[in-house]
């Protein structure tokens, strides 16, 4: 029997995978004299959904090394990953402040299942990669920070998605078994982790994710839903299924 539910934050209940890669597309365009298109890095980004800052800095830095080392002068990666990070920042948290821009980046379907599940009075966990500054402000933005019974960030484990720190946390923190978890992410990132936790998974697709999600070949296409106004009801089913089977 399913008792809690752990939502991914990005791409799941708001769209900021979207809001994300475009103020790394903008950080990189910036940092490289406009040599590097943002419409390019934007085309790229899908590679590091899921992943943590660290690791798409990483990513996106091998990426375009040449451009970013010779335009900051440095071939110290550190460097080069530092002034990204800093630039990057500074124009994520200029977006994360426009409350309105935000609003229309809410996934309104997933939040009506949250709130369906949270008037049922099932745990609540949020699990995500990002950082616990910018978790606390996106979710007090959407009126759900409180709601959660635990919230899980970047900073609360040693590995980041794809390994299965934050779920097996969530699962040892609430005393509960694997298989009493369900896990709704939006990532191939995050359907990994939460199956090399052991855990049931549906996967909400979006424009940057759809494509990644259906060539992983790690769901059931039952349990991928493109079509976001089914996603109450099929999980609802899911959950009534394994009661029946209990």
């Amino acid at each position: 029997m399913i008792k809690a539910v752990i939502f991914d934050l990005d791409g799941t209940l708001i769209q900021t995978e979207v809001l994300k890669a475009t103020s790394y597309a903008i950080a990189i365009n910036e940092l490289t004299q406009n040599k590097v298109e943002k419409e390019h890095v934007l085309d790229v980004f899908y590679q590091f959904v899921g992943l943590s800052r660290l690791e798409v800095v990483s990513g996106l830095t091998n990426h375009y090394r040449n451009e970013l080392t010779n335009h900051l002068e440095t071939e110290n990666l550190s460097i080069v990953h530092e002034k990204l990070i800093e630039r990057r920042l500074k124009i994520y948290r200029k977006i994360l402040d426009d409350t309105e821009l935000l609003s229309n980046h809410f996934c309104s379907f997933t939040l009506g299942l949250f709130h369906r599940l949270y008037a049922e009075e099932y745990t609540l966990v949020l699990a995500t990669m990002s950082h616990l500054p910018e978790a606390k402000k996106v979710t007090q933005t959407m009126g759900i920070f409180d709601k959660f019974n635990l919230v899980l960030t970047r900073d609360d484990v040693e590995q980041g998605k794809p390994e299965p720190d934050i779920y097996n946390k969530a699962k040892n923190i609430l005393g509960l078994k694997s298989e009493e978890c369900l896990v709704i992410e939006d990532s191939a990132n995050g359907i990994k982790a939460a199956q090399n936790a052991d855990m049931s998974v549906f996967a909400v697709t979006n424009d940057i994710t759809r494509k990644s999600v259906h060539d992983c070949n790690l769901l059931e296409p039952k349990f991928i839903v493109d079509e976001l106004q089914e996603l109450e009801s099929r999980v609802f089913s899911f959950i009534r299924s394994l009661r029946i089977e209990d």
